[in-house]
């Protein structure tokens, strides 16, 4: 009787541990992306002038409001219009960070969005439609490349969080969401750059 006890003692104690694993792991996860954007914030402001440092912050905070976007943001970030231009390594990972970052809290706690949906009857009848839906176009392997082309392609609406949202309505899992996103904000970041410097000049010529 004594071992009896002693097994299921140690297997609730084991369950009560991987219990509060899975509650730290969801944290760390939700707090990570917070952290390290914060990190690179202070790291950036602290290499730019004060001058730059407004112009930079308000740029940056403009970008997460529509109708602002990398087709506005950026070549007023590079050009003196409104104070000191940025270096383009700035811009470039400023950019692409905070569309990573903003699809890293989204697509890793997307259990929160989840919860919600499945209460709401409605909701969760049109979820499971799109997610049946999704399924079609996993088997035609062209949900990938439409979310990227939906990532790449500067329109209104489109971007790292309706993107990343898009993506997990669709099903798409967390790790491959966040990889579209950073993939193609880097192709469309780059693009912008090296257009607003100058170098696809030739293309125009």
């Amino acid at each position: 009787m004594k071992i009896h006890k002693l097994i299921n003692d140690a297997y609730e104690q084991i369950h009560k541990i991987r219990h509060n694993l899975a509650y730290l792991y969801k944290f760390l996860i939700l707090i990570t992306p917070f952290l390290t954007i914060a990190f690179y914030f202070v790291f950036v402001f602290d290499y730019l002038s004060s001058e730059q440092d407004a112009k930079y912050g308000a740029l940056t905070l403009a970008y997460f409001f529509p109708p602002a976007g990398k087709e506005s943001v950026i070549p007023l970030m590079l050009s003196d219009k409104i104070g000191p231009p940025l270096p383009a390594w700035v811009v470039w990972s400023t950019i692409v960070i905070m569309d990573v970052i903003s699809s890293a809290i989204i697509a890793y706690n997307w259990w929160l969005a989840e919860f919600i949906i499945t209460h709401i009857p409605l909701l969760d009848r049109g979820y499971k439609a799109l997610q049946n839906k999704a399924e079609k176009y996993r088997k035609k392997k062209l949900l990938t490349l439409s979310l990227l082309l939906f990532m790449i392609i500067p329109f209104q609406g489109t971007g790292g969080i309706s993107t990343t949202i898009l993506a997990r309505l669709l099903g798409v899992r967390a790790k491959k969401t966040v990889m579209i996103v950073f993939t193609g904000s880097a192709i469309t970041t780059t693009i912008w750059i090296l257009w607003w410097l100058g170098f696809l000049n030739f293309l125009f010529g």
